[in-house]
């Protein structure tokens, strides 16, 4: 990678199944690229999903096409029974499991709980990723740095784990913890363990779950690895048409409204901030931004055209039987809001519906997104 070349951060917030928006996204970024060139990203930053994706194409940072091919190989075999365990047997047991371990006494350890097994989830990241390419590719000067982002149930904070090249150092800021490791399938199972829905993961002596719960700066981890350009990849639900409000939110309006609040309101704030500080950093002297070693940090944020809400009515009914019935059990179906079935929805069709939205975006802006990545 050239030195005087800037780095570009991708960055890929959590959405569960919404996702395979971003696929569609890189792969028709991918295609303006020959079979064999390298990433146009060196910094690579994930949250939830998010960080499952951006762990799957850094690992081929040194021919990006192959990487969001493979990419979008994973996504299109995937099922709910490769994410979680969808049979009627493995459900019931599973939460026969929590309920018993809960009735022991205090003394023995309970599990961490969620209404869903995640194990296939475990098994399918061990298969797919090579963690090890992680290294050799930062040490091939192909990858800048890149990190996970969890939250700390103990602590309260975002806990960013990273890997990159040795001049990165580790940050202790407001609620934010940078820590360097070697990144494993523990840390994307900990950032994409959806409060009550996925269990936590533990990480040594302490349990994480979904990193969107308390990143209140999802920018951070870009900025603290240098990046010069921003790429953020959002998947803000749209809203297509106004609910009655004199009629009472159910569970399921409550719910949806909840995990989009907790996956996408903190980006809009510090987007903002960012954009302050560039005005701010713009007014002053060129030699003042040098000798207070300040840089104008540049960024686009594509999110999705159209609802996911509408996608997910539509192939609700190819969920497996059993996670319909417990959604059903919850309060939740096809006419109520769809939001919480847009996160667990992982089914053939909705996928690929998805990965064609945000292709067909990326190709909207296509001016915009080559000017801003060359």
């Amino acid at each position: 990678m050239a030195k005087d070349k800037p780095k570009i951060s991708l960055l890929l917030t959590g959405g569960g199944a919404r996702a395979a928006y971003q696929v569609g996204v890189l792969k028709a970024i991918a295609e303006w690229y020959p079979r064999v060139h390298h990433s146009p990203f060196s910094i690579y930053c994930g949250t939830s999903a998010g960080a499952i994706n951006a762990i799957s194409i850094a690992c081929y940072a040194s021919c990006f096409r192959l990487g969001v091919k493979k990419l979008e190989w994973i996504w299109s075999q995937l099922h709910s029974r490769k994410v979680f365990n969808a049979s009627s047997y493995g459900m019931t047991s599973y939460l026969a499991k929590q309920w018993f371990a809960r009735l022991q006494a205090d003394y023995h350890e309970r599990p961490p709980f969620g209404l869903l097994n995640n194990r296939p989830l475990r098994q399918l990241l061990n298969q797919v990723n090579n963690y090890e390419r992680l290294e050799k590719q930062i040490l091939a000067g192909n990858l800048h740095g890149v990190s996970v982002t969890a939250s700390s149930y103990k602590s309260g904070g975002s806990v960013s784990f990273f890997q990159g090249q040795k001049e990165l150092t580790e940050w202790d800021q407001a609620k934010s913890k940078g820590r360097r490791t070697l990144i494993t399938t523990e840390h994307l199972l900990a950032s994409s363990a959806i409060p009550l829905i996925f269990p936590a993961t533990r990480i040594g002596q302490t349990y994480y779950g979904d990193g969107s719960i308390h990143q209140l700066a999802p920018l951070r981890p870009s900025l603290r690895m240098g990046a010069d350009k921003i790429f953020i990849i959002d998947l803000i639900n749209q809203k297509v048409s106004e609910r009655d409000h004199t009629k009472a939110p159910g569970l399921a309006t409550l719910g949806g409204h909840l995990m989009d609040t907790i996956f996408s309101d903190t980006m809009t704030a510090d987007l903002e901030h960012l954009s302050r500080t560039n005005t701010l950093i713009q007014a002053l002297p060129e030699h003042e931004q040098q000798r207070l070693q300040l840089k104008n940090v540049d960024y686009i944020h594509l999110s999705p055209s159209q609802s996911f809400g509408l996608l997910a009515q539509k192939y609700y009914c190819h969920m497996p039987p059993m996670p319909r019935a417990l959604m059903r059990l919850a309060g939740v179906s096809p006419s109520d809001d769809a939001a919480i079935t847009s996160y667990i929805l992982f089914e053939p069709d909705y996928i690929h519906a998805l990965i064609n939205m945000g292709y067909q975006d990326a190709l909207e802006q296509d001016t915009i997104l080559r000017n801003f990545l060359k």
